[in-house]
């Protein structure tokens, strides 16, 4: 049966619909991934907002990120000052010094009491030359306790009272690195003669016992030091020069503080401060203010810190880094 020219003219254009939505079917179908091909979410970048740094979970587990919880104590406070490892050289040249003295007024006091006795036992010495030995032994005597004296002048009576030939002898310890000297310097001037000063190795820590004033006062502090003998396996590690932090023996009140672990401290900015964790992802930095090096730790008074606070152990490195490339938020508070 024959169709007429509109029936015809509506089936070829049912068709093309028919057609065209399965066309579109299909494309939507293969153009859209499935969940095996869809693309992973990538970790969010550390942000640093209001002063705390925001570092998402992945980021926390491949840079090892590990918090502990600072333990409460009481300690009784002590004055915290600085020490550094005196130059060698000039002792050991005075220590020479001091043994080429000590042979010419040898000699010439034998000299003269060789002299002397002739002259006494009418062997022909005169008695002007008897008296010219003594007087060159007496100035060899002179020259030798100038040389003693130079210790006190140049390095402190702490040292003097160690005797004349302390000086030959130390001279010769330092060069087998067994001993330092060591000029302790604290705001409220020099401690006595006897008392015991805490000295941060950084690692470790030992003590060290005042022998007594130092030579000169410090340029810094404006106030008197004071001399001490380092001895042992840790002499070797005090290079010349180096400072470290002194803490004389408690005798103050009693302070609440915590102890900080050391592997939490960062050194940056000029200062030392920890990470603190405030959420599992927000991280906030906390300046040690105050702070006392012992053995265990930092012992910082309670105040920004306390008890149960987390604090980044492992990672605190890495957290600096971050904070550091991270976007710093504006300081309108919004985008231009």
């Amino acid at each position: 049966m024959a169709l007429g020219r509109g029936a015809f003219s509506a089936l070829l254009l049912g068709g093309g619909i028919a057609l065209g939505a399965l066309g579109g079917w299909g494309y939507a179908h293969f153009a859209a991934p499935d969940g095996d091909d869809a693309p992973h979410a990538a970790p969010a970048a550390p942000a640093n907002t209001t002063g705390a740094l925001v570092v998402d979970d992945a980021t926390r587990r491949r840079a090892g990120i590990v918090t502990a919880a600072l333990a409460t104590t009481t300690q009784s406070q002590g004055e915290t000052g600085y020490a550094r490892a005196l130059d060698l050289g000039p002792l050991a040249a005075i220590g020479a010094e001091i043994d080429s003295a000590r042979a010419a007024a040898s000699a010439s006091a034998r000299e003269a009491a060789r002299l002397a006795a002739l002259a006494g036992a009418d062997a022909g010495a005169a008695q002007r030359e008897v008296e010219s030995a003594r007087a060159q032994a007496r100035a060899d005597a002179a020259r030798l306790n100038l040389a003693c004296q130079r210790v006190t002048f140049e390095f402190g009576a702490g040292l003097s009272h160690l005797g004349c030939g302390a000086a030959e002898a130390l001279a010769r310890q330092a060069s087998r690195g067994e001993v330092a000297i060591l000029r302790l310097d604290f705001p409220a001037g020099a401690p006595p003669a006897g008392a015991m000063v805490q000295i941060d190795l950084a690692p470790g820590s030992t003590q060290v016992r005042v022998l007594g004033p130092a030579a000169a006062g410090d340029t810094q502090l404006q106030s008197g030091g004071a001399l001490a003998l380092l001895t042992g396996p840790q002499a070797p590690r005090i290079g010349v020069g180096r400072i470290l932090a002194a803490t004389t023996s408690a005798t103050g009140p009693v302070r609440q503080g915590v102890i900080v672990p050391r592997s939490a401290i960062v050194r940056a900015d000029a200062g030392l401060f920890v990470w603190r964790a405030t959420s599992p992802d927000r991280f906030e930095r906390v300046p040690l203010e105050d702070g006392r090096a012992l053995a265990p730790g930092w012992f910082v008074p309670i105040g920004r810190l306390h008890g149960g606070d987390q604090v980044v152990v492992a990672g605190a490195g890495t957290l600096l880094g971050l904070d550091h490339a991270a976007p710093q938020p504006s300081a309108d508070g919004g985008d231009d």
